[in-house]
């Protein structure tokens, strides 16, 4: 009997610390709902955007994104706030110089987008609409 209270005891308090651990650091409580990462193409009508992204367990495909489309997925974060997304994109200009950029689109604890993330490629870098300004901010600046 002795045994079975210990065991009971410890599942309790495990799930007692992933709670608080979770409230801590998302205290919001997005954390298992669903998400949705956008990239969009904002370089130019003749531009089109090369864009490989994917995660530890999910490789999402290349994708060539053409002027004012963007490629969208989505996604559930896991428990444990582990949950990593990043791209590599490129895109050539009318001179023919190329233009490349690797980018995290969405890491737990860290991209503060809610259930939206927008990134948006344009002729200087890539730009993240951070709600907190309200605004489209430069993140990256292609290489």
């Amino acid at each position: 009997m002795g045994k079975r209270l210990s065991l009971a005891s410890a599942v309790l308090l495990l799930i007692l610390v992933v709670e608080i651990q979770c409230a801590n650091e998302d205290p919001d409580g997005l954390i298992n709902i669903r998400r949705h990462v956008h990239v969009r193409n904002d370089i130019s009508p003749t531009a089109k955007l090369n864009l490989h992204c994917k995660s530890k367990d999910d490789d999402l495909g290349q994708h060539v994104v053409t002027y004012q489309q963007e490629f969208t997925w989505s996604f559930r974060g896991n428990i444990f706030a582990r949950t990593l997304f990043w791209c590599n994109m490129d895109w050539t200009n009318g001179a023919g110089h190329l233009f490349q950029q690797s980018f995290t689109t969405y890491e737990s604890k860290v991209t503060p987008c809610g259930k939206d993330c927008v990134w948006s490629a344009r002729t200087d870098g890539v730009y993240f609409l951070d709600n907190f300004v309200g605004r489209f901010v430069l993140v990256y600046s292609w290489k």
